[in-house]
């Protein structure tokens, strides 16, 4: 069966660069795939805290992690600068499904995605995607 191709950061709108950390590593000598799903979390909570202002402390609603996945395509070495793209890849009423992707330099060492869910703070009920995020969100769309 042939592999699709791997995609390249163009298709990504947002980017984060990330160092690795000495800690990251495992006895192989690789990035331990857990980092992995980390940098993804990492990405989509930046985006959201930093770039859009999500207040995850204090304000209305809140996104939870319902599903995630993650394909390793080339192993990840310390000392590196793993640059991770987002992209949206669905919206819906209250969900989200991001793409995500790690590169060094222009490869793509992994691709994965996560599904969040936004809920209410008060009963971590689902709630619809928030107007203002909803256009935030459009540049990231495919």
């Amino acid at each position: 069966m042939a592999r699709e191709p791997l995609p390249p950061l163009r298709d990504f709108p947002w980017h984060l660069d990330i160092p690795t950390r000495w800690g990251d590593h495992d006895a192989y000598g690789h990035v331990n795939n857990a980092v992995h799903y980390s940098v993804f979390e990492t990405t989509i909570m930046r985006w959201l805290e930093i770039e859009h202002g999500l207040d995850t402390a204090s304000g209305s609603v809140r996104c939870f992690t319902v599903e995630n996945g993650c394909c390793y395509h080339a192993p990840l070495k310390h000392p590196a600068t793993m640059r991770c793209g987002l992209r949206i890849d669905r919206l819906g009423t209250s969900s989200v499904r991001y793409a995500l992707a790690i590169f060094i330099d222009e490869s793509c060492v992994a691709t994965g995605f996560v599904v969040d869910v936004f809920v209410s703070a008060a009963d971590e009920r689902p709630v619809s995607v928030p107007e203002e995020f909803r256009q935030a969100m459009g540049p990231l769309m495919r």
